[in-house]
């Protein structure tokens, strides 16, 4: 009996030491994760960074929990075949997460992941190469789990500029980067679903100098932090990225949860033992002092929320009175900075009531120009000209004096050379490509020049058309030939006259003629005459 005690005695100690434990709580409940990073394409460049980030994530998962389906480098049927895993292996889990790195690519407001063997050369491959976000989707569990899916796939894709060229540019746009998802809608149960990207969509994510990209260094760093829920660790990564981005990189999620989501351990670890420190100086502030502990921490949070919603000058420098050293501060201070170099509005306190709606203006040119910015083949795609408007902007080229061949639609050599002549000549980086900023100025600055061209043209075109038509010689009315009357054709036909004779043909003139004489009839030439004696011409 004392021994059966003894063992009850030692389950019990060892469940509730279990239960103690930091990441007890994390590890409740079935949680699996599909982890994919593709580096090494056939038809583009290959990435430095996604095979290494997949292998990054998958640890940091494995390490809180997470039965992880891993694959690196996958061709469509590799991608296939882990995405029927995860979707068999996921289907009774309570938490499912996706992580993809690699090349992706928006068409007509859908996002598309690309196998390493992708060959994107025509509409259709979009369905036969690619693996839609909406598979992705599909395939996280039934409602009341939670779904996430985590992309950093927004890299510039030289296969979305292939894929363009062959796409019917009535019906078909393609843009930078991944279009944003809406996960909120009727079918998101209890559980919820949770999106993230390395960007804000649309945009381009850098990949980094190391072995990882910004993003998925920073998402390695906070995403499993213990008592850290999952959109506060998103927005720990968003801060950090676009301060080591210089704002160049903007982290974004996108959200419709109905609890609260731990990664990592639920219970924050306890601090451990440090010596005694020295007495805080009268100068530290309240906020520093509180930050160190979870409660701090939740009231810095709130802070920065607010802070970064208003978007404001103000409440950017007060976060910042209060956290100068918080975890956001550098990006407060990089806000600030650019909130600065805005133009901004002053209206000027007086007295009386006209001198309340005077304004003082900064210089415009104080401001930085926003088209100043380096033009790439990506800024001029996102300006998503079609032959017609690539035609309408070479016109204007040629009515403000550049040397065209013709506005055929086509962006050939004198094309480039003329954007880059007219980006040299506003003061802006000559790249021969154009950003939609820099093509909203040049239409701008030509409207009045393209309008005096095209009526040049109609004129020509109109003169042109006038001489190349030859005057019609007038023709001579036709007699009219009137029909004989019925009852004449009748007397006619009953009494019809003698035949007419035919015409007698004139004998033909002979050569010769015949001559009389003594001895008989004879010819001589019709030049000479008979003899005169004893001869009779006839």
């Amino acid at each position: 009996m004392r021994v059966w005690a003894a063992i009850v005695g030692f389950f019990l100690l060892t469940a509730a030491d279990l239960l103690l434990q930091p990441g007890a709580l994390a590890a409740q409940g079935n949680r699996v994760a599909l982890v994919i990073g593709n580096s090494k394409y056939v038809y583009a460049p290959a990435l430095p960074n996604p095979a290494s980030d997949a292998r990054l994530m998958a640890d940091v998962l494995r390490k809180v929990g997470f039965n992880v389906i891993e694959g690196v480098d996958l061709d469509y049927a590799g991608m296939r075949d882990r995405l029927n895993k995860f979707t068999e292996a996921s289907y009774d889990a309570d938490t499912a997460l996706i992580y993809y790195a690699g090349h992706g690519m928006q068409v007509n407001g859908k996002n598309y992941l690309i196998p390493v063997d992708a060959e994107l050369t025509a509409p259709a491959h979009l369905k036969t190469r690619t693996v839609q976000m909406d598979e992705l989707l599909a395939a996280l569990p039934p409602d009341p789990a939670v779904g996430i899916v985590i992309l950093d796939a927004c890299r510039d894709n030289p296969l979305a500029r292939t894929l363009a060229a062959s796409l019917p540019k009535s019906r078909s746009t393609t843009a930078p980067g991944l279009a944003p998802i809406d996960v909120s809608g009727s079918d998101v149960g209890t559980g919820g679903v949770l999106i993230a990207f390395a960007t804000d969509p649309g945009a381009i994510s850098y990949d980094g100098g190391g072995a990882n990209s910004p993003y998925t260094a920073s998402l390695a760093k906070h995403l499993a932090e213990p008592g850290v829920e999952l959109q506060s660790a998103l927005t720990r990564v968003r801060g950090e990225v676009t301060a080591e981005t210089n704002g160049k990189q903007r982290p974004w999620h996108n959200a419709s949860l109905g609890r609260e989501v731990f990664i990592g351990p639920q219970t924050p670890q306890p601090p451990a033992p440090v010596q005694p420190a020295p007495q805080p100086s009268a100068t530290a502030t309240p906020a520093e002092s509180a930050s160190s502990d979870g409660r701090g921490w939740e009231i810095e949070q709130r802070v920065w929320d607010e802070a970064s919603k208003r978007n404001t000058l103000a409440h950017y420098e007060a976060y910042l009175q209060q956290f100068p050293n918080g975890a956001f501060a550098d990006l407060a201070r990089l806000n600030i900075d650019q909130l600065k170099k805005q133009p901004t509005t002053v209206v000027a306190n007086a007295q009386s009531e006209t001198s309340r709606s005077a304004t003082a203006v900064e210089s415009p040119a104080a401001a930085p120009k926003p088209e100043a910015d380096a033009g790439t083949e990506l800024t001029e795609s996102a300006i998503g000209l079609d032959r017609q408007g690539k035609a309408d902007l070479q016109e204007r080229l040629l009515a403000i004096g550049y040397d065209l061949d013709a506005a055929d639609g086509d962006f050939g050599a004198k094309t480039r050379r003329a954007i880059g002549q007219w980006q040299e000549a506003n003061g802006l980086p000559p790249t021969t490509f154009l950003t939609p900023k820099q093509y909203a100025r040049l239409k701008l600055d030509t409207d009045d020049a393209l309008k005096t061209y095209r009526a040049e043209r109609a004129s020509e075109a109109q003169a042109k058309k006038q001489e190349s038509v030859v005057p019609q010689r007038p023709q001579k009315p036709q007699p009219v030939v009137r029909a004989r009357p019925r009852r004449q054709e009748q007397r006619e036909a009953a009494n019809p006259g003698p035949a007419p004779r035919p015409k007698a043909t004139p004998a033909r003139k002979s050569a010769y003629h015949m001559c009389n004489g003594i001895d008989g009839t004879f010819e001589i030439p019709a030049a000479q005459r008979c003899p005169l004696s004893g001869y009779a011409n006839h």
